[in-house]
């Protein structure tokens, strides 16, 4: 009898079970061809350059964008973004068909759909509540009620609870949909405690056909997905499967952030390097243009012996031409520049004649000489005081977790803050130029020198001002490195060391045959990361110098790029983002080059 009345509800939840799945599948299906209708429709409309009708129109009439206009990026923009358009189609077309016959894949790709169109839906939403425009007010509703946020953590917590029950205890799905119910009641709070939606904002709202398109949409891909995600046995789901998707899900708030502000950006970018691109203007594809202009060097020889008459020096372009003035009675040579198309960039003297070189675009190679100045100076100071600190961390002595503590806090301070205090360290009345003067004082009185006091200006000479930089992105970077290398250090074996100082080895030949060897990995980890840290370096000098422009010396390549792309309007961002590639060049051939020399020194 008990088993009979056991069987009973087994029954009835298996017929229930299988009337969800007859039920979902098939409007997961169907919504699978709506996603279908409207990215095929969008694509048609935007790869037709010459008609902005249709649902094209329709959408920037719903969400009060204009969409058509792609921010004047140019028809190259408009083609990649239709024919990207062509992947979900591709996708529906698929899941559905693997769905229907019950397929593994065609769940994942469907759900796949079903999530990025759900986001879709919020993010149209959230543009016609006016949130992306109103993000100040809804930043002070929130602070007015911040324990409304609470039930996010909370929902949480619940979440991760059920998921410490089976796959099929009732009570895990009790929680799980409490869990959900209370992440969507603290969403409805938030929309109603940070004033989004007032009285005349709501009736508004409810006049748009819009933004009920986009709660169905919600709730259909919200209710459809979570349905067809609790289907996994029906499926055939394993437990690796399972725990593969939910880890996917887990990263995807940093694959969409990724993709949409650092991988499209990059894209965007490259493209518009082979583009003349302004502010307000359609980029206009110019080819390798951008790249000719940046690179291009001119050189040429002078002969003052043969100079017997006012001598022309022309380079082959006809860009930069220098008259070249000779004084009999004097030994010096003067010259009037007038500038076409290209700036002397060098000159060398070699033997009896000069070499110049003419740059079309002097600055650019200016500012890569110095971020290449900026790195060979960085790299010492800031790894090997690291390394010697990092020795003297990992040993015994009292009070080494607090000192390893202060050691990196420069590297988690803010730059703006840590630049404001050291431009007052450099200034000509500043510390540094203080105890230069105390320290040339002091041999003065002790060995009977005569040192002037060296009253640098940190912050104005041209020969010094690169160097200013360094100690700060130094002071910055060191303590992160000694971190690194106590890490290394701490993972070298003990008995190394005994049996060396068995075999009679001092502690010099201990860290000369032990050491540095161990410490090659964590080395060339290191060095690649100051580098780059060192070819990428723009907060520094940004903020040391408030006034501009800033010194030439210190304009780095980085620096350049925000120069070139948002103050010289001429050049544009087409122009910056040729420059910020070939800066990534050199990064990929120098880290590149590290690598092979890391490979090719391996121990064993």
């Amino acid at each position: 009898m008990d088993a009979t009345l056991d069987y009973a509800p087994r029954t009835a939840d298996k017929n229930w079970r299988n009337q969800f799945e007859n039920l979902i599948i098939p409007l997961s299906i169907l919504i699978n061809q709506v996603v279908l209708v409207v990215t095929l429709s969008l694509s048609i409309n935007i790869l037709d350059l010459d008609e902005r009708g249709g649902l094209f129109a329709l959408i920037g009439g719903i969400t009060g964008v204009d969409v058509g206009n792609f921010g004047n990026l140019g028809a190259a923009v408009q083609n990649f973004t239709g024919l990207l358009l062509l992947t979900p189609v591709l996708m529906s077309i698929y899941g559905s068909v693997r769905l229907y016959f019950r397929k593994q894949d065609g769940r994942y790709f469907s759900l796949l759909l079903h999530f990025a169109s759900f986001a879709v839906c919020v993010v149209v939403l959230l543009q016609l509540w006016g949130v992306f425009l109103s993000f100040e007010s809804v930043v002070d509703g929130i602070m007015e009620m911040p324990w409304v946020l609470l039930g996010i953590p909370l929902a949480y917590v619940l979440f991760w609870i059920a998921g410490k029950f089976s796959p099929v205890s009732q009570l895990r799905a009790v929680l799980e949909y409490v869990a959900l119910g209370m992440a969507g009641l603290t969403f409805i709070g938030f929309v109603i405690f940070s004033d989004l939606l007032s009285s005349t904002t709501l009736i508004r709202l409810s006049q748009n056909f819009g933004v009920w398109l986009a709660i169905a949409g919600l709730l259909a891909f919200g209710i459809i997905g979570f349905g067809l995600l609790r289907m996994g046995d029906a499926f055939g789901e394993t437990p690796d499967q399972r725990v593969a998707w939910q880890g996917w899900l887990m990263l995807s708030p940093n694959i969409i952030g990724f993709t949409l502000f650092f991988a499209g950006p990059l894209l965007l970018s490259f493209y518009l390097s082979f583009t003349v691109s302004r502010v307000g203007q359609t980029p206009v594809f110019t080819g390798l243009d951008n790249y000719r202009n940046i690179t291009a060097l001119e050189f040429a020889w002078y002969d003052p012996q043969a100079a017997a008459q006012p001598n022309k020096l022309a380079f082959a372009y006809g860009g930069l031409q220098e008259q070249f003035v000779w004084v009999a009675d004097e030994s010096v040579r003067r010259y009037r520049v007038n500038t076409v198309g290209y700036n002397v960039l060098a000159r060398w003297d070699i033997l009896d004649r000069t070499l110049y070189i003419g740059a079309r675009d002097r600055q650019f190679w200016r500012s890569m000489g110095n971020t290449i100045t900026f790195c060979l100076m960085l790299v010492p100071l800031a790894t090997i005081p690291a390394v010697g600190m990092s020795i003297l961390l990992n040993s015994k002595m009292p009070g080494m977790k607090f000192f390893r503590a202060v050691y990196f806090l420069p590297s988690v301070a803010a730059v703006v803050g840590t630049a404001t205090i050291w431009r007052w360290l450099y200034q000509p009345q500043g510390f540094y130029n203080y105890f230069l003067a105390e320290i040339t004082g002091f041999f003065n009185s002790v060995l009977g020198t005569n040192y002037a006091d060296p009253q640098i200006l940190w912050l104005n000479d041209p020969g010094v001002v690169l160097f200013s930089i360094v100690l700060l992105a130094a002071w910055q970077v060191v303590g992160f490195n000694t971190v690194l290398f106590l890490a290394g250090l701490q993972g070298i074996p003990r008995p190394l060391y005994e049996a060396a100082t068995v075999d009679g080895a001092g502690r010099w030949k201990q860290f000369w045959y032990i050491t540095l060897p161990m410490l090659r990995p964590t080395t060339f980890f290191v060095l690649t990361t100051t580098i780059i840290t060192g070819l990428q370096v723009f907060n520094e000098p940004y903020t040391l110098f408030p006034a501009r422009p800033i010194p030439e010396n210190a304009v780095t390549s980085v620096y350049y790029i925000w120069i070139t792309g948002f103050t010289r309007l001429e050049l544009g961002f087409g122009y910056a983002s040729a420059v910020a590639w070939l800066l990534f060049a050199l990064i990929f051939l120098v880290t590149l080059g590290q690598f092979r020399v890391q490979g090719s020194g391996q121990y064993d």
